[in-house]
């Protein structure tokens, strides 16, 4: 009897469903639209986020439709030593950039960036629904506060 009891125990353990990744939300391919601040200038693009199974990271690839030039290349992950996300974006415009985030609060997932040397920078997405959510990029020039530098409503496709 106790055997059967330890087998039933390990079977359950095998099934118990793992826990949920925090960046699936993220995955697949998104459109956005929205506008520069404070131009008013509209603004596009699409993001595409996929998991990769030998990292367990979140690839991202941000692309502005024209006449925007903004392309980027990005990885999100857990890091387990800080505690915490971290992602770095490749860019055109300033090359490798380092971002930390605590995860969601609530429905908000934020990337902000501090170096003494670099404008601080938040990437704010807010998980509006299902397949929907809103991205600002906030800048703060010269240590001036944070502002709103652009902003899209996205949806997935």
């Amino acid at each position: 009897m106790p055997t059967s009891l330890l087998i039933a125990g390990l079977l359950a353990a095998a099934s118990s469903p793992a826990a949920p990744d925090p960046l699936a939300y993220f995955e697949g391919a998104w459109d956005c639209a929205g506008r520069f601040e404070p131009s008013k200038k509209p603004l596009a693009s699409a993001m595409v986020f996929s998991h990769d199974p030998d990292t367990a990271a979140l690839l991202k690839r941000h692309r502005d439709a024209a006449p925007g030039t903004y392309k980027a290349a990005e990885t999100w992950s857990f890091a387990r030593g800080a505690g915490g996300f971290r992602a770095a974006i490749a860019d055109g415009f300033s090359g490798l950039r380092w971002y930390a985030s605590p995860g969601w609060e609530g429905d908000r997932w934020t990337w902000t960036r501090q170096g003494a040397s670099e404008p601080g920078e938040q990437f704010i997405y807010v998980r509006t629904g299902s397949a929907t959510m809103t991205v600002d990029w906030m800048i703060s020039r010269a240590g001036a506060p944070m502002v709103l530098g652009d902003t899209l409503a996205c949806r997935k496709a």
